[in-house]
């Protein structure tokens, strides 16, 4: 579900004389919108502690994430396993033709069912209806009013309950590819979070701001990240996230796997 409102968040290459067609129907890509270069096949990401100098420590216990991409440069598996490589969550996703995230097939350690979110797209290519299930199949909350802009990344959204109570809505801005702001309000329109980012001239997120609002105190939580390492493609490799106050606070490197040409 999370990937949905972050992709932010293809189309699978189809045999011999249809791969051609299949391909040009393909407008949207996230590793596109992610500002991320090259034909990557997979993004594997390790967590671990900073230590008091905010230099690489120990290896955090969970969770080590692997991101697996078609050849459209889409986001078709995500994999979480812990540092002995047992696997905690696996989502595998769906996309339209034109590359647009349709759903996620969820499963937790042991292959156990934990649930699925289902995006249905018109014939214009717009998103309708979306639908979250859970564990056992049964409809738990969906979404109306989502629309998306040029780069098929959603700009606004309201959820319901199974019982069509309106619970919340959410809209997103973005400067190009890049979201810059994202705002949720409730059930009677009072703004209950403000989610804000800065980026450097790469597109790496530099810094987040989160405000949540409560009908007694308003609270905002600084996070900030610089990035020590980038590969030969010019991804980078590691990253270090901050504190408002100038701890360290974790450190993620990252492996990436180029298709082979």
């Amino acid at each position: 579900m999370k990937k949905f409102f972050i992709f932010i968040t293809g189309l699978s290459l189809l045999a011999c004389n249809s791969s051609e067609k299949a391909e040009s129907k393909v407008k949207y890509s996230d590793l596109v919108n992610d500002n991320l270069k090259g034909d990557i096949q997979t993004i594997e990401e390790t967590p671990y502690k900073a230590d008091s100098a905010g230099k690489v420590g120990d290896v955090d216990s969970c969770c080590i994430s692997v991101l697996e991409y078609d050849a459209n440069g889409n986001n078709v598996k995500y994999t979480s396993k812990d540092s002995k490589g047992t696997v905690k969550n696996e989502s595998v996703y769906t996309r339209h033709e034109s590359g647009l995230w349709t759903g996620s097939d969820d499963t937790k350690e042991g292959g156990k069912p934990a649930g699925s979110m289902k995006v249905a797209v018109d014939d214009k290519g717009q998103y309708t209806v979306a639908e979250v299930h859970d564990s056992t199949g049964k409809l738990d909350i969906y979404y109306t009013g989502i629309s998306q802009n040029e780069n098929g990344q959603v700009l606004t959204w309201k959820q319901y309950d199974k019982d069509s109570v309106f619970r919340q809505e959410g809209e997103a801005k973005f400067e190009k590819n890049l979201q810059v702001m994202f705002t949720m309000k409730d059930s009677v329109s009072k703004t209950k979070q403000i989610f804000a980012s800065k980026y450097n001239d790469k597109g790496e997120a530099t810094e987040n701001t989160n405000t949540t609002i409560t009908k007694d105190s308003t609270t905002t939580k600084i996070t900030k990240f610089t990035y020590e390492t980038h590969d030969d493609m010019g991804n980078w490799t590691q990253r270090t996230t901050w504190d408002d106050k100038g701890k360290a606070t974790a450190i993620v490197k990252r492996a990436y796997t180029y298709r082979k040409k």
